[in-house]
Parts: C-alpha cells; structure tokens; sequence
C-alpha cells in the first residue's frame, strides 16, 4: 500500500457558496493526508460557514473517515434495538440504498439525531448514485433564525425545554405520538434554544418530526409554541438548497444547522455515503 503524502495547503480556496451559508472548499486532494495546517484551515472554514462542499469524484470510505476524524471522532451507528440492520463497515459508514436507514421520501426540517442525550456534531453525505430528475437537502442557518426572532420570543423560550422521540418501528417521516411509540424508543430532553459552547451561538432545537413537547407548558400552549417557533426555520434568507450532483462531499454542523430532504425520484439510485461526527472525547 502507498503511504499518503502530506497535503500542500498554499492551493486551498474557500468560496462562499451562498448568502445563507455554506462555502466550496477547492485545491485539495482528499486521497491525501491532511497536514496540521489544512486540518486547521478547514476547522476554520468549518466554524465560519457551518457547512462544507468538496467537489471530488474518487472519495473513498477510508478517506472519507480520515477527512471526519479532522473535525472529531466518528460514531459507529447506534440501532437501539428495534430490529434495524447492525452491519456497519470498519470505517463506520453507512449506504443510504444498501442498509435502507435513511429511508425514502420527503423530510421536514430536523437534527440527526436529536432524540439522544447528544446529538451529532456534524454529518458528512457523499453523493454516489443521484437520480436523473434532481436531489435537493435544504439547510437552515438556526442560528440566523434565532437572530431574526422577536425579543419577546426570545424571552420566552429561553428556560424552556423540549422532549424529542423517535420510534424506529413507527412512520418514518410522520410526526412521533408517545402515546403509541414503541416502548424503549430513544427519547431525551432538550432546551428549545441550544447555545454553543464554543462560540455561544444560540440555535433553535425544535422541529415537526421529533418534538413531541415543551416540558414546561401543557398541551395545547406547548403544541401552539412548537409551531410558532417551526414557522421562522421557513425564512429564505436562511436557507441554502443543495442540488446534489454525483461526487459532491457535503459536511455540516448538524447542531446550528436543520436540513430537510426535497423529492426525489424514489425509482431511481440514490445512494449517500453518510458518515456521523460526534464530539471528541474528552
């Protein structure tokens, strides 16, 4: 096997993909190592954008993983029991059409996976196959959204907390009942309002799929709230819509970010290579 070399860093260049967010990084050959240097540079970028593209055709699994381990450690999928597939490689990614996780069809505007005691730090997708017709992620900057809110909203949500579940065995893109999930589903409890502790950005942690409710309101309040605060992710200012074409490499910080999943020619291969980034450990 040929030792990988080390990665020159004065050809990287980082190009604003969109007024939203995001940013093209170019100049860099992913089959490489990366130095000290470019591993920083991207960590910036990373930092500054929220979301990452890399255009490259030949990413393979094993690059892939070393290009996440730059931004933390990688976690090996975690199937709760609830009957799903446990083959996961040595590099700990996954196929979205060989293990069928991701599922198919639409998806609303989410966090993955928000319904653990610590959700993802950020997720990296790579487009093998995409169907003919188009492929659209659309990503929410939460953090603008929150920017954007009404103080008086503000105030209002900041000592509020919400409990997300997911059942894997119930509908997979419908909104998640407690009352019929199935018992052991993973759930956690959230503030509706995440603040960074990196850079104490605040970012908005509720949405459609998994909040089933604010902890400290009752019913009919905490349902009305949910969708008061789901209302401001549909601002187009704070979106950017990725038009998935084969041999993009997408990372993002899955915690400021949502994203939601467009339609997509369900007949056709579709098949994304996701890898998973948790915080380092400690």
């Amino acid at each position: 096997m040929q030792t990988a070399q080390p990665l020159a860093t004065d050809a990287l260049r980082v190009e604003p993909l969109d007024s939203a967010l995001g940013a093209e990084i170019s100049g860099i050959d992913l089959s490489k190592s990366l130095d000290a240097v470019t591993s920083v540079a991207l960590q910036d970028a990373f930092r500054t954008y929220r979301l990452l593209l890399i255009r490259d055709p030949n990413v393979t699994p094993e690059s892939q993983a070393a290009f996440a381990r730059v931004f933390g450690d990688i976690q090996i999928r975690q199937d709760y029991d609830v009957g799903l597939s446990k083959d996961v490689d040595t590099q700990y990614v996954s196929n979205e059409r060989d293990d069928g996780i991701l599922g198919l069809g639409e998806l609303e505007f989410h966090c993955d996976p928000i319904f653990q005691d610590d959700p993802l730090k950020a997720l990296i997708l790579y487009a093998i196959e995409i169907p003919a017709s188009g492929s659209v992620t659309s990503f929410c900057d939460t953090v603008k959204v929150y920017d954007s809110l009404p103080e008086d909203l503000k105030r209002r949500l900041a000592d509020k907390s919400c409990m997300h579940l997911y059942d894997f065995k119930g509908a997979y893109a419908d909104f998640q009942d407690q009352k019929t999930a199935t018992p052991g589903s993973p759930r956690a409890n959230h503030p509706m309002i995440y603040a960074d502790p990196e850079t104490g950005d605040r970012a908005i942690w509720v949405n459609r799929l998994t909040t089933i409710r604010v902890n400290e309101l009752p019913p009919a309040e905490s349902k009305s709230l949910i969708a008061e605060v789901r209302g401001y992710l549909n601002n187009d200012a704070c979106i950017y819509r990725h038009h998935w074409q084969a041999g993009d490499f997408l990372i993002w910080n899955n915690r400021l970010l949502q994203h939601a999943r467009e339609p997509f020619d369900e007949a056709a291969p579709r098949t994304l290579r996701r890898t998973p980034i948790i915080t380092a450990s400690g």
